[in-house]
């Protein structure tokens, strides 16, 4: 039996790259919001391009993925 793929919110998680921020773009309809802070990923390599624009609905199938915490199991 395999393992589930992970979800973008749980890739994000783990992944070192992710961060957390009260700073909410105007269209927050197009970003991933929990527990009232935008998900988004500050790789250096695109941080300066998109900010906090690189929602992690595009992490599923990132390259740039590099897991840095244990992944919480889910409740």
């Amino acid at each position: 039996m395999g393992t589930a793929p992970m979800t973008p919110e749980d890739r994000h998680r783990v992944c070192w790259y992710s961060r957390r921020t009260s700073h909410l773009p105007a269209e927050f309809g197009l970003h991933t919001i929990m527990d009232g802070q935008l998900l988004y990923c500050a790789h250096p390599m695109l941080w300066p391009i998109v900010g906090y624009e690189f929602d992690v609905s595009n992490c599923a199938q990132c390259d740039y993925f590099r897991q840095a915490r244990s992944a919480s199991p889910s409740r």
